[in-house]
């Protein structure tokens, strides 16, 4: 059995140090800043496997007689592009590489899913996971979803080329029974879409067209599935978040354009946590806005900066949450990571596995 405590561990052990020069800038390790209490904690980040295993003191000494460290702390990804994470496991969808590639934590290792011919991924953008751990990766090359087992098998694909055409998200039901592909559709076309295959790839239903009104889409660039069983759509153009039940009917709405709080202006990526909190990341305001289950913002994490620093994005991307709770955010202009532990959080046990 592994614990989160363990995981902390490893992770903070191996997570950058900051400078404390007295002219440097002050460093936000946690969300919000006081004097208002903290909700979410800077834990570590992910790049390489030097990040996921604790040096060796024999190790730590060749280092620094020979300057080459046992790990390699070279990134193991070049832009990555979406996330999901559970029972210690981060998966990071990274398209140059062809790959998904995996952070073991408690095995303290990394390496690829989908590389294996003849069912590799060709252009891999979006990726979710069930309550089997069954990994489903959304090919932007294949135009289907790729499904793999927990130790990275291929089991299936589904998803017509004819009826997708630029595929950007997926999502699926916790019992893995219904696969949502969210379709962005054409510059100048009405086909945004969102459409609901089962396992078998038949056809469900499917959720648009173009529009704003309720149920329709303008230019839907990602998807989740709350543990209660909402399907919640990103639904990037109308600037605004769309809730549905897993028949497909419209049941909440929140967002609008804007620079103020909770408001949109270039949303990125859409998860819910545990406890049905809400995450949107935006690439223009450069943070993670958090929701409560209703629409309503509790508060926000992260801000633009490059000086690459906790918290400080570039371009913010791809994000995720695991069953502790855990917020993962990836920044394509620091070429990161990033890793956040809600307070009260360091001891909560991991399932088993």
């Amino acid at each position: 059995m592994f614990s989160a405590a363990a995981m902390v561990f490893v992770l903070a052990g191996c997570a950058a140090k900051m400078s404390t020069a007295e002219n440097a800038p002050e460093i936000q390790l946690q969300w919000p800043a006081p004097p208002d209490a903290p909700r979410y904690v800077y834990e570590t980040q992910l790049r390489s496997p030097a990040d996921i295993r604790p040096e060796k003191e024999d190790e730590r000494v060749r280092r620094l007689l020979t300057g080459r460290g046992a790990v390699s702390s070279d990134p193991v990804y070049r832009k990555p592009a979406a996330l999901a994470a559970r029972k210690g496991r981060i998966y990071v969808a990274d398209p140059p590489t062809a790959s998904i590639v995996v952070f073991d934590v408690p095995r303290q290792r990394v390496f690829q899913v989908g590389v294996r011919e003849p069912n590799q991924v060709r252009k891999p953008v979006s990726i979710a996971l069930d309550a089997s751990d069954r990994l489903y990766v959304l090919d932007a090359g294949r135009r289907a979803v790729m499904v793999y087992d927990s130790l990275g098998l291929f089991l299936f694909s589904v998803g017509d080329p004819a009826v997708l055409n630029q595929p950007s998200g997926v999502a699926v039901s916790a019992d893995g029974q219904k696969i949502f592909v969210v379709d962005r559709g054409s510059l100048e076309g009405d086909d945004h879409k969102v459409v609901a295959y089962a396992p078998d790839g038949k056809e469900l239903f499917r959720l648009g067209p173009r529009g704003s009104g309720p149920g329709r889409f303008n230019i839907p660039l990602s998807a989740t599935v709350s543990r209660e069983g909402t399907l919640l759509v990103l639904d990037s153009g109308n600037f605004r978040v769309q809730g549905f039940d897993l028949e497909g009917r419209q049941h909440m709405m929140f967002g609008s354009v804007g620079t103020g709080l909770g408001q949109f202006s270039r949303p990125r990526s859409i998860t819910t946590g545990p406890d049905g909190t809400i995450f949107v990341s935006d690439g223009s305001f450069n943070n993670v806005q958090i929701f409560n289950r209703e629409g309503q913002l509790l508060m926000w994490l992260g801000k633009p900066d490059l000086r690459n620093g906790p918290g400080q994005f570039g371009l913010v991307a791809g994000i995720a949450t695991d069953e502790t709770g855990r917020l993962y955010v990836s920044d394509h202009y620091h070429n990161k990571i990033e890793v956040y532990r809600p307070v009260g959080a360091a001891d909560a046990q991991a399932p088993a596995r």
